[in-house]
């Protein structure tokens, strides 16, 4: 769809919404369900669980052809790119993301060196690094026992506009779920299953990730063409507010990942 498509398919939706509502309203009936009233996924009771997960994983040879379609699928800025660290920050204990600069560190050049602060997209020695072919390899192979080699991207370009929406089902509770996200309970499959299906019955398609935890899951969601991050909000604000109806979605988040390796931009 281009972006006259989503705009009149949030202004479908919102309207609809609208009209559920008023009708529920005047009959006194409540319209949210809780996530104990839809089926349990939870994998000690689905039968259609595998508990062997690992094996159903096939083993891929990551050729230049796999780098481009990812490429072109996740199709975020080139110019620049972060990486995670492979250690815990000393004040928070969280796995950061930074953004490469050539300049990194260096006296004379980089304001962090000398104890200033100011951000990288503020910095007038900024020499960011270009993301490459090989920087993608490495990321997808995860070859580092520290997960240095996980990859940040920026999708949101100097114009406004954006490739793909991702909706985010970890937990944001640092306090319970720690530094990777992972949920404490098996209620983000119910959520996971019933944005799944929002989107199928409106004929959207979507990827489902497994988070890093395998406790969690991102569901990606790609347009034909660059449009404007407004418009994406509205878009996935319109989805999760109709999703809030049929199940009550506490772990739930959605943003453009834009904003969540933003580095100072």
């Amino acid at each position: 769809m281009n972006e006259s498509q989503y705009l009149s398919r949030i202004a479908s939706l919102e309207n609809e919404i609208d009209y559920l509502h008023s009708l529920l309203d005047v009959a006194g009936i409540p319209y949210k369900r809780e996530a104990k009233d839809i089926e349990d996924l939870s994998p000690d009771k689905n039968i259609l669980f595998d508990s062997d997960q690992g094996a159903r994983i096939k083993p891929l040879e990551i050729t230049k052809q796999r780098i481009k379609f990812y490429r072109n699928l996740f199709n975020g800025r080139s110019d620049v790119y972060s990486l995670r660290s492979g250690k815990p920050n000393k004040k928070t204990g969280k796995h950061d993301y930074y953004t490469q600069c050539w300049n990194f560190w260096k006296d004379g050049l980089c304001p962090k060196k000398s104890g200033t602060k100011v951000t990288c997209g503020e910095c007038r020695n900024q020499n960011y690094k270009e993301l490459t072919d090989e920087i993608v390899y490495e990321h997808m192979m995860g070859n580092k026992v520290d997960a240095s080699d996980v990859l940040g991207m920026y999708p949101l370009f100097p114009d406004e506009t954006i490739n793909f929406l991702v909706f985010d089902f970890d937990c944001h509770d640092e306090a319970i779920c720690g530094d990777d996200g992972a949920n404490q309970d098996a209620e983000w499959m119910q959520e996971v299953n019933a944005f799944r299906q929002i989107c199928e019955d409106n004929d959207i398609p979507i990827l489902v990730e497994r988070s890093r935890s395998g406790k969690g899951a991102h569901i990606w969601m790609f347009f034909e063409k660059p449009i404007l991050a407004l418009t994406a909000r509205r878009f996935g604000s319109a989805l999760l507010t109709k999703g809030a109806e049929s199940v009550n979605m506490k772990s739930f988040d959605y943003y453009d990942v834009s904003a969540k390796f933003s580095g100072g931009f």
